[in-house]
């Protein structure tokens, strides 16, 4: 069956959310867009895209936009082979009940405030908070990504070498969303793993053997298990993490240079940069632009080449090609990640897998090393700064004034 056809077919069944995999194949009367369903294969290394949301009529079009790039990177770019490594992304529709922009606020306030989460809760139908609280699409993608990784047949545990070996050999890349929805099947693995046979040990080496590559992620830092490394522009102002970074460099109108930083595991393990386009940063002017809205609403989600070729966003997929108008720190950024994304996929085709700390995924000591050690340091520098201003009464930051709003 064409992918086209049994995703219209599961949009008629059901107005639940739903999701499914997807993989590059060759184009062919039956695959006429070069991609077909995807079952996982244990027996490979699995690098699959969770990406951002976006809207139902460009769905499919666009997952396969962001399969090929990742697809064209593993396996033309770093020439990893297909019998050793498998790529797929998730084609997610959120259905009647479950909006994505809700769904990542009530996320943040999950761990953020609790109290209030529960408010808004309970002031949903009952279908709502089903959905808002377990997601149909991540029901759908533990299934198939996490439940042969850790069960058999008969939904009973395997050995934890068995299971360990399984886990090692899953990869994640996040783009906006996509950083809910791994968190989101990341309690779902919680609990299935709470108080089974494994002991504690086991359960965190577990999460931690899946290293989760997240650019953007609009979700909470620091609340994942797994090896979680994110990557974001602190210019980004769609986007919550929670640490405090963003605020506190946005003190005044324009955000401030502060070059590459990096926090970590407690606030995230994640690198920052002050935009990824240069304008404004590192002595360059800023450049103001006129847009007309009725154009851009118009053309929000149709591919434009030729302004994604020449230019780069604050909340764009940062991939692994410079742009012409990227920041220093934004090149380096991207190199980084790149690093972290080849070192988890070389260590989850080994025939033993390690567990991985990111000193060891940005290059350890023959790569990126001064430029990791640099954005650690400006990054607790920022950190014992911003807990400074946070204790001023008349504390100010331009970034706690920015909505956005989503038009589909």
């Amino acid at each position: 069956m064409k992918v086209e056809d049994y995703f219209e077919r599961k949009k008629q069944k059901t107005e639940k959310s739903f999701a499914f995999l997807i993989e590059r194949c060759p184009r062919s009367e039956k695959n006429p867009y070069s991609i077909k369903l995807c079952k996982p294969d244990l027996n490979r290394a699995t690098v699959v895209l969770l990406s951002g949301t976006v809207s139902e009529r460009s769905a499919l079009r666009l997952s396969n936009g962001f399969l090929k790039k990742i697809d064209d990177f593993v396996f033309n770019i770093c020439s990893f082979e297909k019998k050793d490594v498998q790529v797929c992304t998730a084609v997610c529709h959120f259905g009647k009940y479950l909006n994505p922009d809700m769904a990542r606020r009530l996320l943040y306030l999950y761990y953020k405030d609790y109290r209030t989460y529960e408010g808004q809760m309970r002031n949903l139908e009952q279908a709502e908070i089903a959905e808002y609280a377990v997601p149909n699409y991540v029901a759908d993608l533990y299934e198939q990504l996490i439940m042969p990784r850790l069960c058999d047949e008969k939904q009973n545990l395997l050995p934890f070498d068995i299971a360990l070996q399984r886990m090692s050999k899953l990869v994640v890349i996040t783009y906006c969303h996509g950083a809910y929805t791994w968190m989101k099947l990341e309690e779902q693995i919680n609990l299935l793993l709470t108080g089974k046979n494994y002991t504690n040990h086991q359960k965190k080496r577990l999460l931690e053997s899946i290293t989760v590559v997240a650019y953007s992620p609009d979700c909470p830092l620091g609340y994942s298990n797994a090896q979680f490394i994110s990557f974001a522009s602190a210019s980004d102002l769609s986007i919550r993490h929670g640490n405090g970074f963003v605020r506190y460099v946005h003190r005044n109108m324009f955000v401030e240079d502060f070059g590459l930083s990096f926090l970590p595991r407690k606030f995230g393990n994640v690198f920052y940069c002050a935009k990824y386009s240069k304008e404004g940063v590192e002595g360059n002017p800023i450049v103001f632009r006129h847009v007309d809205p009725k154009a851009w609403y118009e053309n929000m989600h149709q591919p434009n080449a030729e302004i994604k070729e020449a230019r780069i966003f604050e909340h764009d997929f940062l991939g692994f090609f410079p742009y012409p108008n990227m920041s220093n720190a934004a090149s380096k950024m991207q190199q980084i990640a790149i690093f972290v994304l080849i070192g988890a996929i070389e260590n989850s085709i080994a025939k033993k897998p390690r567990k991985l700390s990111v000193f060891s995924l940005v290059g350890g000591l023959m790569y990126n090393f001064w430029s990791f050690q640099i954005a650690r340091i400006k990054g607790l520098v920022i950190i014992l700064r911003y807990y400074w201003w946070a204790r001023k009464p008349n504390r100010y930051s331009f970034a706690d004034n920015v909505n956005f709003v989503s038009m589909d």
